[in-house]
């Protein structure tokens, strides 16, 4: 991990001559009054952190109206960080990035693969109750009945393939072998729910309960004394509170309002360093990407040497020192660098304005080409990695219009309809991430992008058992994805989050989507 003190440039405008002087003397300034603030805080510990409360204030970016209470509905931010309070997960990605049991005792494979035997850890929901192999089959049946969006990360299982062996024993028989199954059940969408779940009054094994839910402003929650990990969590409850933007929620933080500032703007480490000792930054590599998506069904992403075009058009080096003050990894145009399926043979796309110009000359755009692109400010980075973009880009001739909507409007009714668009994807499979966007009815498929050959191959792949022959599999897949896919992959974010000093516990998830995987269990208050 990276604690070192970072240049404060990072936002790019348009109309500065000379950036990097705007964001030197913009992040002094909110130095100077951050500074101001904790003068007439100072003596005044929080009471959200005293030893008689133990209440836990964490800030979150934008929680949304649109934050759904069923965990298989999850799709926003505030949707994932519900569903890891409240709810748990058979296994998920751990501090090291691999699958690790939570609500599993063990989850393991049968001689070929296409059985599977899960054992559960003893465990309670929040109302006293056991969970149960009946609460699994009822998940999962739940997910194929309604048609829910997990659905289509577990191609190999139906409803028919699930056998309750005893009280705590569920075997499941896959359609064909395929050892990528434990890696489908890590996300949040599909945690286990007991039987006749309510969304709207969800019951879950999760380390909290849901007290008070005020959408899209606050979301309470109380511990779950019949949490099933010992000394988790760590505190007594828990306050999401939602903030516009990062500079809010780090104002919030040196003011003493909050706790934790989470999934911080990286331009923003300098002020947090500012404040004093009694903050602290912490930050981890990740998985995790805001991605443009280009929508194949219209013009002019219709045709792929245009999507090329732009793909060569993004400066990926500047983008990071710009907008990421160097807290991001670059990117290929391809998803999960750190999945043994990645292909890392492939070259690394590089600016190349003349190129790109040529590419949209031979598409019929000799006089460039005019793009709408819509986003919202779904990470305290997405606007200005927007605006650094459609810089960049014009250099080759696209004339991009940035339609700025707040995120309810964005997952809203016209999502998948924007001809360019900014997303957050990652922290999946490369399996998985391709079930949820892209193969033949991905519930999330924005670009509407379809492959014959990569159908096939993806079929193929999630159906071998051997290492050697899948990933080479794997490894066609993304090359079909970077010659002709809709997707920039530009960069790969940093988790940095800021927090008092009177709090730890952090701990790195590079897998997991959100701060921390938004595990706050672990996190607690120094004695």
């Amino acid at each position: 991990m990276r604690t070192t003190e970072m240049d404060a440039g990072s936002v790019a405008e348009a109309t500065d001559p000379h950036p990097s002087h705007r964001r030197q003397r913009s992040a002094l300034a909110l130095i100077a009054t951050l500074m101001a603030t904790l003068l007439v805080v100072a003596g005044c510990s929080s009471s959200t952190g005293s030893s008689s409360t133990k209440t836990l204030k964490v800030g979150i970016a934008s929680l949304s109206t649109s934050d759904a209470l069923d965990p298989a509905k999850a799709s926003t931010a505030g949707g994932y960080a519900i569903a890891r309070q409240v709810f748990d997960t058979l296994v998920e990605y751990g501090t090291d990035g691999k699958v690790t049991d939570r609500l599993a005792k063990s989850l393991k494979a049968g001689k070929t693969a296409d059985t599977w035997t899960l054992v559960l850890n003893d465990a309670e929901w929040s109302n006293g109750k056991p969970v149960t192999a009946d609460d699994v089959i009822y998940s999962f049946t739940r997910i194929f009945d309604k048609k829910l969006p997990p659905a289509s990360s577990l191609p190999y299982l139906n409803d028919k393939g699930l056998t309750k062996i005893n009280d705590k024993t569920v075997e499941f028989h896959l359609d064909y072998p395929t050892v990528v199954f434990p890696d489908a059940l890590t996300s949040p969408t599909m945690a286990i729910v007991p039987v006749g779940f309510d969304p709207k009054k969800p019951i879950g094994s999760g380390p909290f309960i849901l007290s008070k839910n005020d959408p899209g402003t606050r979301i309470s929650f109380t511990a779950n004394p019949n949490y099933f990990a010992k000394g988790q969590p760590g505190v007594d409850s828990l306050e999401l509170v939602s903030f516009p933007d990062s500079t809010a929620m780090t104002n919030a933080l040196v003011g003493g309002q909050i706790d934790v500032a989470s999934s911080i703007d990286p331009s923003l480490v300098p002020v947090v360093k500012a404040a004093g000792s009694a903050y602290k930054v912490y930050d981890y590599p990740t998985t995790g990407t805001l991605t443009w998506q280009m929508n194949v069904t219209q013009k002019p992403f219709d045709n792929p040497l245009v999507r090329e075009a732009l793909r060569l058009a993004v400066d990926r080096p500047q983008l990071i020192k710009q907008v990421y003050s160097g807290y991001a990894k670059i990117g290929n145009d391809i998803f999960e660098p750190t999945d043994p399926g990645y292909n890392s043979d492939l070259p690394q796309r590089k600016q190349d304005i003349a190129t790109a110009k040529a590419l949209l000359a031979q598409a019929g755009y000799p006089n460039g080409v005019d793009v709408d692109l819509t986003a919202a400010p779904i990470q305290s980075t997405a606007d200005r990695q927007n605006e650094v973009f459609v810089q960049q880009v014009a250099a080759a001739g696209f004339r991009v219009t940035f339609h700025k909507v707040d995120e309810a409007t964005y997952y809203g009714d016209a999502y998948g309809t924007y001809p360019l668009s900014l997303s957050f994807w990652g922290q999946l499979s490369i399996f998985d991430q391709a079930a949820f966007t892209i193969v033949n009815n991905a519930p999330y498929n924005a670009t509407k992008w379809q492959d014959d050959e990569y159908n096939a191959l993806y079929e193929k792949a999630v159906r071998t058992v051997d290492d050697r022959t899948r990933i080479d599999l794997e490894h066609q897949m993304q090359k079909i994805e970077y010659d002709r896919g809709s997707y920039i992959v530009a960069l790969f974010v940093d988790s940095v989050s800021a927090y008092s000093a009177k709090v730890t516990g952090y701990k790195p998830y590079p897998n997991s989507d959100g701060p921390s995987g938004y595990n706050f269990k672990d996190l607690s208050f120094r004695s």
